[in-house]
This record gives C-alpha cells, sequence and structure tokens, in this order.
C-alpha cells in the first residue's frame, strides 16, 4: 500500500497577492478545487473511477463505503480518507497510481492555476504491520522537506526579457483585457486564472446558503462589497450603484490544537478502544468531513449578524427587504479555517458568533455522518478532556482602499495574540490548554504602521507595567471555564467577552427624549485621552465626573466600583503585576459594534 498526500502551501499569500476582491475569491476557489475535484478527476483519469464532485454530494460520496470501496477489503486501486479544500490524503495499491494522481494534480494547478503552490508525497508501507497514524506523521515531515526544495512560485514568472507588468498583481503581463468600466488594462496569467474562476465560487457558496435555507441575494451582496461581481450574474437590478461601505474587515479564525490532534490520532483512538487501519481510516475521514460541516454551520448561524444591513443601507427599503444583502465574502470556509471580508462595523459581532456557534456546534451530534454523528465530541474528550472544540480569531479592519494582503497579516498576528489564551489556560488533569475561543481585533486609521508588535508597544506604558488594552477577549461563556485551572480562571473573568460587551453597550446609551449619550463623548474623550499618563492620571480624571455618571453607566467602564478605577492588576512574568484597562478596547470598538449586539 502507499499513502498518498497532496496539499498546497502559501494559500492566504496566494489568495490575497492583490487587492480585487474578485481575484481574491477566485483564488479561494483554486484553492479548494485542489484538494477535491482535481484529485478526484487525477484519480477517474488514472484508474477510470468515477467520482461525485459536487462539495455536499463530495461528502455523501466519501461516507459511502459502495462508491469510496474499502482498499483492505475489495478490489479498488485507490481509497480517498480526506479530500478538502487545498489538501487530500489517498491510499493507493501500486506506485505508479500514486505517483500518476499527484502528477495530474500538480499539471493541472499548473495549467488552470499558475501561482499556487502545490505538492504531493508518498509513502510506502505493509498494511498488516504498520500503524498508519505513524505513516502519516512521516509523510507530513517528509513534505515538509521535499516542498521545501522545490522552487518558489517566483521562479515561474521571470522579466527578461522586460515585460510590462499587470495592474493588480506585479506580475509580468500576459493580456490586455477591459475592466469593469471598459478601460483597458494589463493582466498576468495569474490574474486572469483568478478572475475567471470567482463565477464557480460563487455558486458554490450560493448552494451552501441554499441548501440551509438562507433567504440572501449573495450576488447583490457582493456588489455592495466589489462592484467588480457585476459580471458573475444576470441579475441586473441592484439599489447599488456604488460601494457604501467605507469600513471592511479581514477576518481569520483557525481551531485551536487541531494540528495536534490529527497528528496523534491514532493515539486518541486506542483510548477509544480503535486500534486497526481501517478505524484509523474511518474516522480520520469522518472528523474531518465533520469539522468542514461545523464549520459552514456555524458561518450560517453568524451571518444572522447582518439581519439589519439591508434596512439601514438600502436605497429603496420595500425592494430590498425581499432577500436578505449580506457583506461578506468567504474566501477560506472548511476545516478548522475562517477567512472572510467582510463590512468592517459588523465584523467584531460577526467573528464573536461565529467563534461561539462553532463551539456549540463540535458538541453536538452530526447526523449526516451516521454512526460517527459523535465523532468530534469523542475525539475532543480523549485529546482536549473536554467534548468540545474551540477556535481563535484576529480581525484587522481596515479603510476599503487598503491593502487586503497587508490586513490578512495583521488578522493572523492579532489571530496569534488571541491564541495566547492556549498559555494561560490549561487543563488541571491533561498536559493540554483547555478548549477556549477568543478574539482580538485592531482598527487601523494610520496605514503607516500595520505590525502588531510595534502597535502595542505604543499602549505600553511605564516599561511594561502599565497595558492600555485587555484583549484578548474571551468568547467562552466564563461557566464553561470553571474545569481549568484557578489562576487561569481568573486572568480569563476580567478579558470575558461579556464585559466587553457591556462597556461597549454603556457607550452606546442614550437618552429616550433628547437622544444624547448617557456618557457625555467629549468626557469619555478626555478619560481617554488620560489613559496615557498612567493609572494614576486616567483614575484622578475619573473621579471628576465620577458622582455626576456613575448611575448613568460610567459604573459599568470601571474595573473596581469600590475605589473607582478603571484598571485591574494581572500577574505577569514580571515579579510585579502589571496595571491593564479594558476601557480602551471600548472606545475603539464603540462605532464598529453594529448587528444584533446584545439580546434586549
Amino acid at each position: 500500500m502507499y499513502l498518498v498526500l497532496i496539499e498546497t502551501s502559501g494559500n492566504q499569500n496566494y489568495i490575497f497577492s492583490t487587492n480585487k476582491l474578485k481575484e481574491n475569491f477566485g483564488a479561494s476557489e483554486l484553492t479548494y478545487q485542489a484538494g477535491t475535484e482535481w484529485v478526484l478527476q487525477a484519480i477517474e483519469q488514472t484508474t477510470n473511477i468515477r467520482l461525485r464532485s459536487n462539495s455536499y454530494s463530495l461528502r455523501q460520496t466519501l461516507l459511502n463505503s459502495k462508491q469510496n470501496l474499502p482498499i483492505d477489503q475489495t478490489d479498488t486501486p485507490v481509497e480517498i480518507i480526506i479530500a478538502t479544500s487545498g489538501k487530500a490524503i489517498l491510499i493507493t495499491k501500486e506506485k505508479e497510481i500514486a505517483k500518476n494522481i499527484i502528477k495530474q494534480v500538480t499539471l493541472k494547478a499548473l495549467r488552470e492555476a499558475p501561482g499556487l503552490d502545490i505538492c504531493g508525497v508518498f509513502k510506502k508501507f505493509d498494511w498488516e504491520q504498520e500503524n498508519i497514524g505513524e505513516i502519516n506523521r512521516y509523510l507530513h515531515n517528509q513534505f515538509k522537506q521535499v516542498h521545501s526544495q522545490i522552487p518558489g512560485q517566483e521562479m515561474r514568472f521571470q522579466r527578461l526579457p522586460v515585460v510590462d507588468e499587470c495592474a493588480t498583481s506585479g506580475l509580468p503581463a500576459a493580456k490586455i483585457e477591459p475592466d469593469v468600466e471598459q478601460n483597458l488594462v494589463l493582466r498576468s496569467t495569474v490574474s486572469r486564472s483568478k478572475r475567471r474562476t470567482a463565477s464557480t465560487a460563487f455558486q458554490r457558496i450560493q448552494e451552501l446558503l441554499i441548501r440551509n435555507q438562507v433567504n440572501v441575494n449573495f450576488a447583490r451582496s457582493l456588489r455592495v462589497l466589489d462592484k467588480e461581481f457585476q459580471d458573475i450574474s444576470s441579475d441586473t437590478v441592484d439599489n447599488y450603484t456604488h460601494r457604501p461601505i467605507d469600513w471592511l474587515a479581514v477576518v481569520h479564525a483557525d481551531g485551536n490544537g487541531l494540528g495536534e490532534i490529527i497528528l496523534k490520532f491514532d493515539e486518541h483512538l486506542k483510548k477509544l478502544n480503535r486500534n486497526t487501519n481501517r478505524d484509523y481510516i474511518n474516522y480520520l475521514r469522518a472528523f474531518s468531513i465533520a469539522l468542514d460541516i461545523c464549520t459552514e454551520r456555524a458561518f450560517i448561524k453568524a451571518l444572522a449578524t447582518f439581519e439589519d444591513f439591508t434596512n439601514n443601507n438600502s436605497k429603496n427599503h420595500s425592494e430590498a427587504t425581499v432577500s436578505q444583502l449580506i457583506p461578506v465574502i468567504p474566501l477560506v470556509l472548511g476545516g478548522d479555517d475562517l477567512t472572510v471580508v467582510c463590512a468592517g462595523k459588523y465584523a467584531i459581532k460577526f467573528t464573536q458568533s461565529f467563534l461561539r456557534e462553532f463551539e456549540i456546534q463540535t458538541t453536538q451530534a452530526i447526523d449526516d455522518l451516521g454512526e460517527y454523528k459523535n465523532i468530534i465530541p469523542e475525539i475532543a474528550g480523549e485529546a482536549l478532556g473536554v467534548k468540545r472544540l474551540s477556535a481563535c480569531a484576529g480581525i484587522a479592519i481596515i479603510k476599503a482602499h487598503f491593502p487586503f494582503y497587508l490586513a490578512y497579516e495583521l488578522a493572523a498576528d492579532l489571530m496569534a495574540s488571541a491564541k495566547e489564551v492556549k498559555k494561560k489556560l490549561q487543563h488541571p488533569q491533561k498536559d493540554t490548554p483547555f478548549p477556549c475561543s477568543a478574539l482580538d481585533f485592531h482598527i487601523l486609521y494610520d496605514s503607516s504602521g500595520v505590525d502588531l508588535k510595534q502597535i502595542r508597544q505604543k499602549l505600553q506604558l511605564n516599561k511594561n507595567q502599565t497595558r492600555l488594552y485587555g484583549r484578548p477577549l474571551i468568547v467562552t461563556p466564563q461557566k464553561q471555564l470553571t474545569s481549568a485551572t484557578s489562576t487561569g480562571v481568573q486572568w480569563a473573568d476580567k478579558h470575558r467577552w461579556e464585559e466587553f460587551e457591556m462597556r461597549v453597550r454603556s457607550l452606546h446609551q442614550t437618552d429616550k427624549l433628547e437622544k444624547k449619550p448617557l456618557l457625555p463623548n467629549s468626557q469619555m474623550h478626555d478619560i481617554r485621552s488620560s489613559l496615557f499618563f498612567g493609572k494614576d492620571g486616567a483614575d484622578a480624571q475619573l473621579k471628576l465626573i465620577w458622582e455626576r455618571y456613575k448611575s448613568l453607566g460610567l459604573c459599568n467602564l470601571v474595573a473596581d466600583i469600590q475605589q473607582p478605577s478603571l484598571f485591574w492588576q494581572e500577574q505577569a512574568e514580571a515579579e510585579q503585576p502589571i496595571n491593564v484597562t479594558g476601557f480602551l478596547d471600548a472606545m475603539d470598538a464603540a462605532d464598529f459594534f453594529l448587528g444584533k449586539i446584545w439580546e434586549d
């Protein structure tokens, strides 16, 4: 037997290499096809085995043992274990079949997705004598070695002889094409391949929405974000003549500890008394599909955040309410990953909703998986000690013209900041992080600095003994964290989403008659300015207005109501504790918190 791994690398760089949403959307679709449709096509060309390629039917096919035949029990030459966006794992009986499948997929990428970094490796093993879980770990390490020896994609696009450059990607131009305004522009082969695939991506997402009975006009929703999507649908009736969104957000979310769970999957199965290679294949396949389903369902649920967008932004309310507009483009939606571009003022609440729903979905049975319907709670229980998964997210909120690739880099850094919760919250009985979802965000007013480390250093005073931000924010409800270590629970209590939301709510409260803020903006900005004088200066400014405004919501903004202060203390790695405030977090988010903020 031969275990085969085909995987793309540098996906985010490939997707966000230009500032055109249509190209980002198409690049995402090409990455998806590389691990799914192209693999199925390569299998058909090599073995004449034809399998369905629709995203929904593909899952059913992989789970159906009469279509995706067990390689150890039949004479089938190939069996698919995983086929998902940017990644496929297969088993073949012959070396030539393994080589040809990799060859067909990588050739397809060269022709139809220039610029996509994809590589394949395979390893021979003895089905009866060797553990396929160990072979899978070896194969992933081998993949890193092989991939490091392959020349980078930049080598494909030489500038000699001298050629003009693409209008969007900066790569050598290959053709002159009209843009949406009928102006002639230069396009590279990379940009052209992405643009022509955008319509396929649109169809796949539209099918997902229809399948989940989501009443959305997705074509119009895309055009709200970018007029270049005008040509992907025959629907020409549109109340929007220009982009009405000044702020966009790049949201990047990723599951916590999923890579470690997959690499040690066989060890977790042994605790469930599933010790055979057949058990490993069936359970890993079901786990992969279950992750896809949970991520999609969480995304669908989180779309409710945008319910009021239509009425708030339409020029003709009566026509616009026929179907909802959702100003969001899912660029990566699969496995435990989510990357979207959406309206910036809805991004924070959308992300919180997604993370919370992801946790909920991973605790529930998935009936479509039959006997494996509880696969995620079972594996999570063995791996993490808690029968659920968690995720973290970073949100970079930017002006609409800001380069997406820089925004994604900032979102990725923010996600890494959110993942610091893994160090704070540990399982008391296991040497593993406690499942906890969190998010971090930043609103980029100045494009001159996008380095998160430098941004946060400016918010640290007194040799880092005072910190003017309380992020990351813990999304997991407090009652679900009580089993974590006590020090972690104490830390999380000050970073709870509920506390942050309460502060934002206090800033939003208005007088019912005069419709003026109960907490005057001028006073709040004075307090904000005083933060940069340190704890004593900020608390002194707070005391000036405390008696007057404490009953109007000011008490919700302080960390200590007995001795009114905006700061609380946290134990840091240094010897003495640091002072931390969440006031600036709420002030920053106050204008970027649209959607269903709280339950009335």
